[in-house]
């Protein structure tokens, strides 16, 4: 008897042994997948923000394919080795422009007084568009302004400058410039006195202002003349930089307004939100339900009588009388109906009606027992559990 106690003791152990190491097991798989998830999401995030780095969605940006995108445009003349360079700031503008350089500003309405002038300290050539909604240029020329007249139809050169002669005509112009000087040379004239382009040198650099940007576009640039303009506007010299004036930038004292914040690439944003959601996303995964419920089978077996005891001591311990009383009532009532042939559906005055005739005594008695006021002291619970043990002893069915 000890040899085979001694047995299934060590097998009992081995067991047991085995057990725990096949739940360290689990348990390291586990860590080793959540690891395994975490590097996974990491680099999806990478590999989004990444992505979307090389492309975007600005309207006339050299890196949007999309149709109001102009990527076709830099890339023929990245092609022709024209290095474009793309800024966002009119500290970057004054930065990297210089005289000898092309100046893009591909959206001149947004640029304040401030920013025009800084556009035309910067000494490089300028090519400006988008000035619809500018009321005054003063800032930056005096030598044109914007125009609403423009042409939907395609609009013949019928001026002398060299890039416009080579283009022969435009697609359409929304919106035209007006010269306001002898010295500008106006190109395909959409009305009297105003034209899709202007040209002009001033300071010794030649200024370009084109009113409609979108010729620059990737669904436009094939139309027409309008890639032969815009290669030889913007193909004049060896850099090109391509300005996005984006809205809320400014220049000068009020630059320094934006904190650190402002000095931060628009990716960094960006990166936060996709880091958020990675980990929105662990917390949720970590706190996943762990499967369908399951039923199974009581191990014990309760009695009736120890619920409804075990529930009363906790009725008692709690001083709830009100929810003891109700309990009580309702057991009595529950009973009574049935004895008298009352129906569940039934109301509660039909039931006192049914119990005064029963028992024989008064209504409002019997109402007042039944749905009145809880008792508040274990001395009033018992004397109302009294009363109710008589009212049910003497209901009799009819």
């Amino acid at each position: 008897m000890t040899v085979t106690s001694d047995v299934d003791a060590q097998s009992t152990a081995g067991t047991e042994a085995g057990d725990g190491g096949t739940a360290r097991r689990a348990a390291r798989r586990q860590r080793l997948f959540l690891v395994v998830a975490a590097l996974v999401a990491v680099a999806a995030v990478v590999a989004i923000i990444v992505g979307r780095g090389s492309t975007s969605g600005v309207p006339l940006a050299p890196d949007n394919p999309r149709p109001g995108g102009a990527q076709a445009a830099a890339t023929i003349l990245e092609e022709r080795g024209v290095r474009v360079r793309t800024v966002s700031t009119t500290d970057d503008v004054v930065r990297v422009a210089r005289p000898g350089t092309t100046l893009l500003v591909t959206a001149t309405g947004r640029l304040d007084d401030a920013q025009l002038a800084a556009v035309r300290d910067t000494g490089a050539d300028l090519v400006i568009t988008q000035m619809t909604f500018l009321p005054d240029l003063a800032p930056l020329t005096d030598r044109v302004e914007p125009s609403p007249a423009g042409s939907p139809a395609p609009v013949p050169a019928r001026c002398d400058d060299p890039h416009a002669t080579a283009a022969g005509e435009v697609s359409r112009s929304t919106g035209a410039v007006l010269p306001l000087s002898d010295d500008v040379e106006l190109c395909f004239p959409t009305a009297d006195g105003a034209g899709a382009l202007a040209t002009w040198q001033q300071d010794g650099r030649r200024v370009a202002a084109l009113a409609d940007g979108s010729l620059l576009s990737n669904e436009s640039l094939a139309e027409a003349g309008n890639a032969a303009l815009v290669l030889r506007l913007l193909g004049s010299n060896e850099e090109l930089v391509w300005y996005l004036p984006t809205v809320g930038d400014t220049f000068g004292e009020e630059a320094d307004d934006g904190g650190a914040a402002s000095v931060l690439p628009p990716t960094v944003t960006a990166l936060g939100w996709q880091l958020a959601v990675l980990a929105a996303v662990v917390v949720l995964w970590g706190a996943r339900r762990l499967g369908r419920v399951v039923t199974e089978p009581m191990p014990v077996v309760v009695r009736s009588t120890e619920t409804t005891l075990g529930r009363g001591r906790l009725y008692r311990r709690a001083r709830d009388y009100g929810h003891a009383a109700a309990g009580l009532r309702a057991g009595c009532a529950t009973r009574s109906a049935a004895r008298l042939g009352v129906p569940r559906s039934a109301g509660a005055d039909a039931l006192v009606a049914a119990l005064a005739r029963a028992t024989g005594r008064d209504e409002a008695a019997v109402g007042a027992l039944l749905y009145g006021p809880p008792p508040t002291s274990d001395a009033e619970l018992i004397r109302l559990t009294r009363e109710l043990d008589t009212l049910e002893s003497e209901v009799h069915p009819s």
